[in-house]
């Protein structure tokens, strides 16, 4: 009877005491279990309920975050936790942001990301949904937090690599583009030179070739600079690339009254490097000093200067008279991401990017404030002896070919108007014969007619190419495949450096000296001459000396 009154007491769905007790004993076991896991996951986990009081959350939270695991569990409130996290986030209400939204009603899974400051900067990832009850009904809030530093810092290089890559495409196109009303103008500019022109005039024209040189130089720097290429150690003189780099931005700090003083030293052995990455050094470090000096006051002074600093290396220093680096961060300032400039300047990855040049290179790289204000970056490499073995630069004699140079009868190729008549011009003040094609199917067919003893080629024109030209000649088995002369505009293009290169294809730079031209028609036609045993041949009657089809 007793059982029968304690059963009627019970409520409806109620479980016998029994189970009740074993029931509250499994629930309180994977509660305890789960505990376990969630502590053990490597994510943050933030658990809420609907009024914003903290259920649970794990170390990994905390640690995440730089604060106290005790101190984070009394918390008690969202809002008591996002106070223990003040100044942490660019935002000052990013940790509570989504919780609010869900109880103004947008209760759905969100993801997104949060930019933490201190202690580390880093890119967290939050996950968050609702915790709803067997009804569909909210019970709580749940935030996943991950540290995706180390993704976002891989599909940042990965995007600036996809941004040089494409850079350099553009900068190669624009370079060429660039480089053929250049060849003109210095061309033409170096004729009127030798022609005895009268002093006010000749001063007039010697301004003329000196600004078009300058473009010359501004665009290969370019080119250097953004050029698509892999890695490649070479001969590398430190100097060079200063100047080089300093060239590239000689305008904007003219015009941000920057004044930059150079002293490098004349003895400076060359090493093994690779050139454009050191190049990227520099100019990274230039643009930060730059940066600082603005920022501070709108002017200032960079200094530059190479040295030997012992038997085994070489060193560049890089100071500024700027406001320096606080001394609480000057131990961060090459990790990646770290950066003291506003939100959307620069990237912090700056200075990691010289880091890992300098180092990949087997260098150091290191930073102190100057006594007097100011900041000094010191770049140490080590001195790679440079082979005997390794072909040095080609350099072009100092005495110009004389009257007894060989003549010889030339085709040229080019697709440029103006570069064809400038080249035919040059060729026929010399004694040579000329026949100059706008078109390289054209070419051919002037092959199959008549007998050429050497031919210069433009690398890039429309339909058919310089290097589809060569390999035409290859097929035919002409024997002016080994009398050919190329010309381009974007030698430092992959696709240019690999056809030349492993063939050791002769080739000038356009825009050209006027002397690098002759001379290397003469060494042609010299080859020619040693070839045949014979003289040069001719143009035929029925073709004026002038008739050009250009």
């Amino acid at each position: 009877m007793r059982e029968t009154v304690e059963s009627s007491n019970r409520g409806p769905g109620s479980f016998p005491p029994k189970m009740a007790v074993e029931d509250s004993s499994m629930s309180k076991h994977l509660e305890a279990e789960l505990r376990v896991v969630l502590d053990a996951v490597p994510a943050g986990v933030l658990l809420l309920d609907t009024d914003g009081r903290v259920q649970f959350l794990n170390p990994a939270f905390a640690q995440l975050f730089g604060i106290d695991f005790r101190q984070a569990r009394r918390a008690g409130h969202i809002e008591n936790l996002e106070l223990l996290l003040t100044n942490r986030f660019r935002g000052a209400k990013s940790l509570s942001f989504r919780w609010r939204a869900s109880r103004d009603g947008e209760s759905k899974p969100a993801l997104d990301e949060l930019e933490l400051l201190t202690p580390v900067r880093r890119v967290i990832e939050r996950s968050s949904l609702p915790v709803e009850d067997r009804d569909g009904r909210a019970t709580g809030w749940l935030e996943i937090y991950q540290d995706i530093t180390s993704r976002r810092h891989f599909q940042s290089k990965l995007l600036q690599t996809e941004k040089m890559a494409a850079l350099g495409q553009l900068v190669s196109g624009i370079a060429h583009e660039l480089n053929n009303p250049l060849t003109a103008i210095m061309g033409y500019a170096q004729l009127l030179l030798g022609r005895g022109l009268a002093p006010g005039h000749l001063t007039e024209m010697n301004h003329i070739y000196q600004e078009a040189e300058r473009a010359r130089r501004i665009v290969k720097n370019l080119l250097f600079f953004a050029r698509e290429n892999k890695p490649e150690r070479s001969r590398a003189d430190l100097n060079e690339i200063v100047e080089r780099t300093l060239a590239l931005r000689s305008y904007e700090l003219k015009i941000e009254n920057i004044i930059v003083e150079t002293s490098l030293a004349p003895d400076l052995p060359p090493t093994i490097a690779d050139p454009y990455q050191l190049q990227q050094v520099l100019l990274n470090l230039l643009v930060n000093a730059e940066q600082a000096l603005l920022e501070s006051r709108g002017s200032g002074h960079v200094g530059i200067r190479t040295f030997r600093s012992s038997a085994q290396r070489v060193s560049m220093e890089i100071v500024d008279d700027g406001p320096g680096v606080p001394a609480e961060i000057i131990s961060r300032i090459f990790d990646p991401f770290f950066s003291t400039k506003p939100s959307g300047v620069g990237t912090g990855l700056g200075l990691s990017i010289v880091y890992g040049i300098v180092h990949q290179h087997g260098g150091e790289i290191s930073f102190e404030n100057r006594t007097g204000g100011g900041a000094r970056f010191l770049v140490e490499l080590p001195i790679v002896n440079v082979s005997a073995a390794e072909p040095a630069q080609e350099t072009l004699p100092e005495t110009m070919p004389g009257s007894n140079s060989s003549k010889g009868y030339i085709l040229v190729v080019e697709d440029e108007p103006t570069v064809a008549r400038l080249i035919a011009d040059v060729l026929i003040e010399e004694g040579h014969d000329v026949d100059a094609v706008l078109d390289s199917q054209e070419g051919l067919a002037r092959l199959s007619r008549n007998r050429y003893n050497a031919i210069i080629c433009d690398l890039r024109m429309p339909r058919l190419d310089g290097q589809a030209f060569y390999e035409s000649l290859v097929r035919a088995g002409s024997p002016l495949r080994d009398k050919i002369l190329f010309i381009t505009g974007d030698t430092l293009a992959p696709r240019t450096r690999d056809f030349l290169d492993p063939l050791n294809l002769p080739h000038l730079d356009k825009p050209f000296l006027l002397e690098e031209l002759k001379i290397a028609v003469n060494r042609l036609l010299e080859k020619d001459a040693a070839e045949t045993g014979g003289g040069p041949f001719t143009r035929p009657h029925e073709a004026a000396a002038n008739d050009l089809e250009v």
